[in-house]
């Protein structure tokens, strides 16, 4: 990596911000779902806590199943990257926006922004 031609390595830095970006900006939209934009990695952590209770669930886990079975769309839980603290009430997710090209990304938030609003409504 470090001896990569210069422009080789811009490009892929480019499409990865420019996939962060989106990304934030698609879950930023999305009502009861808090994120901020990373500096750097692969992965955003969304807050869902307002979203789950929208949503009817109390169980992270069971969450994550059913947006899976439901949508196609995957994503961990806050207890596959670490032991949550003690005192934490909020729950997360993470998704990764690496191996993922934009319009699939895209594709996947329109899938689970359908279910969300199925849910709720």
């Amino acid at each position: 990596g470090l001896k990569a031609p210069k422009e080789e390595t811009q490009e892929i830095l480019d499409e990865l911000r420019g996939r962060r970006d989106m990304l934030v900006e698609i879950l930023n939209r999305i009502d009861g779902v808090e994120v901020h934009s990373p500096e750097a990695g692969f992965y955003v952590f969304p807050k869902i806590t307002e979203l789950m209770k929208d949503c009817g669930f109390s169980d992270p886990e069971e969450f994550r199943k059913i947006v899976l079975k439901e949508t196609g769309v995957s994503f961990c839980g806050r207890h596959h990257f670490g032991r949550p603290l003690e005192n934490e009430t909020d729950y997360y997710i993470r998704l990764a926006f690496s191996g993922i090209d934009k319009m699939d990304l895209e594709e996947g938030m329109q899938l689970l922004n359908l279910w969300i609003n199925k849910r709720r409504n």
